[in-house]
């Protein structure tokens, strides 16, 4: 058993390897997304030093986002020391570490030890997992990948301590994970698991009421997160369900938009050589999610480059495991060897990953790095900062930082910020060259350091004078 597990401890360690690589890249490269990167970012160092966490790019505390208590064990690792490198080293492991159930899942229903391997690998290269690894730089969701995994397979193993530590796992990466949790509680509940079944359904309606009914809102004035994706169904998240069930055609126009069709293609496509229609009851844990995914708004929660695929994709790759062993029963498909699934999923990574970034997006701002990180580094405090999206995930830890924006007065510049740190290579916004000659023209800022197009202002300390 030692000699099996140590393929996969190899996977997890090259995955987990690869996956922090590509992340810290994409940040190395000033490619990191303020909103995503940054705003994560403050609220942990906000956490491991005792301060009040609250975000100032968004004004409210972090449990009003999406109640995401995985934050606060997470930030013992800014007390050893604060890196956001941290959050990419979580990540990456969270997804890679995934192997180890799908291995375990492959081996508790019936398949040989080189299906294993080979749907495990088929794991790592879902295109989704290395999309959303790095391209929304992080998110508290990716732990919950493994967790929902690992409490499938303690589920049909009768372990009772693991499957619901998992299932608390879960639920404290992302308050909308309850709809999964309770999903996955019906499942189980057509799987024969009823005390399971049940015990998930009512821990999940009971965390959602708590974090989507009360405390998310009560911390966001009022509103839960995410809402804003749904505006043309709804304000709130009951208005949202009212109008699901109110108004079927709407859904189920949705539900056969041409984009909606192109989204399931893209999630079966990777692994859709082994799949059996009758193992499809594996995906209703999905179903939430693909729903929420489909009648949203925004158009990014349906393609394989953004986190919103995170909770179903995992269930895709058990729906391959249940399908090849009822291809081995029924003695069909017999030319589907570990050999070709691995050849699939490579061939499906080539195609959908979006590893090609690096070279079209990435690798060009490489002669800008020098300037930035010096403009960067002249940020000598952790007093306020104001700053372009660019540069905010490398000066977030602090409590006072913010984007530039066409909406905010010049005037208030004075009174709020102490280092204004503009970057042109990245941000061709037209009123960002206007900002740039007031401060230059304002007795109120030094322009400190200019080179390529960044430029940092340092306000000045008038009693001095």
């Amino acid at each position: 058993m030692q000699r099996k597990l140590s393929y996969i401890s190899f996977l997890v360690f090259i995955g987990t390897l690869i996956l922090f690589l590509c992340s810290s890249l994409r940040h190395i490269f000033f490619k990191s997304n303020a909103l995503d990167l940054a705003l994560f970012d403050q609220w942990v160092y906000l956490i491991s030093q005792n301060l009040p966490p609250i975000s100032s790019f968004f004004g409210f505390h972090v449990m009003g986002d999406h109640a995401a208590f995985i934050l606060y064990p997470i930030s013992l690792l800014y007390k050893i020391y604060p890196s956001e490198y941290w959050l990419f080293l979580v990540q990456a492991l969270g997804l890679a570490f995934g192997c180890l159930p799908i291995y375990l899942l492959s081996l508790q229903a019936g398949l040989s030890i080189p299906y294993s391997k080979a749907i495990s690998l088929s794991y790592l290269l879902y295109p989704a997992l290395f999309n959303s690894n790095f391209f929304t730089d992080f998110r508290p969701e990716s732990i919950a990948v493994p967790a929902l995994l690992w409490a499938m397979w303690a589920a049909r193993e009768k372990c009772t301590y693991q499957l619901f530590f998992a299932i608390g796992l879960v639920l404290v990466c992302k308050d909308s994970l309850s709809l999964t949790v309770i999903a996955f509680g019906l499942w189980l509940l057509l799987q024969h698991r009823r005390v399971y079944g049940l015990a998930c359904v009512v821990i999940g309606i009971s965390w959602y009421i708590f974090t989507i009914g009360y405390l998310t809102p009560s911390l966001r004035g009022g509103q839960a997160g995410g809402v804003v994706f749904y505006a043309s169904l709804g304000s709130s998240p009951k208005e949202i369900i009212i109008n699901i069930f109110s108004n079927p055609n709407l859904i189920l126009g949705k539900f056969f938009s041409p984009d909606a069709l192109f989204y399931y293609l893209l999630l079966l496509l990777p692994v859709i050589i082994g799949l059996h229609w009758k193992q499809m009851l594996v995906l209703i844990p999905t179903l939430p999610m693909l729903l929420l995914n489909i009648i949203s708004d925004y158009a990014s929660q349906r393609d394989l480059a953004h986190h919103y695929s995170l909770p179903i994709f995992p269930f895709i790759i058990v729906w391959l495991i249940y399908s090849i062993k009822e291809y081995q029963q029924e003695n069909k498909r017999r030319w589907l060897k570990p050999k070709i699934l691995i050849i699939s999923a490579i061939f499906s990574f080539l195609a959908l990953a979006k590893y090609d970034f690096f070279i079209t997006r990435y690798f060009p701002n490489l002669p800008n790095l020098p300037s930035l990180y010096t403009a960067v580094s002249l940020v000598k405090t952790k007093e306020s900062v104001l700053t372009t999206a660019s540069i905010a995930p490398h000066l977030a830890k602090r409590q006072t930082i913010k984007l530039i924006s066409k909406d905010r007065p010049s005037e208030k510049y004075n009174d709020i910020f102490k280092y204004i740190l503009v970057d042109l290579i990245n941000n061709k916004s037209e009123f960002i060259p206007n900002l740039i000659y007031q401060l230059k023209n304002s007795s109120n800022f030094k322009l400190v350091y200019e080179a390529d197009k960044v430029f940092l202002f340092v306000k000045q300390d008038l009693r001095k004078k």
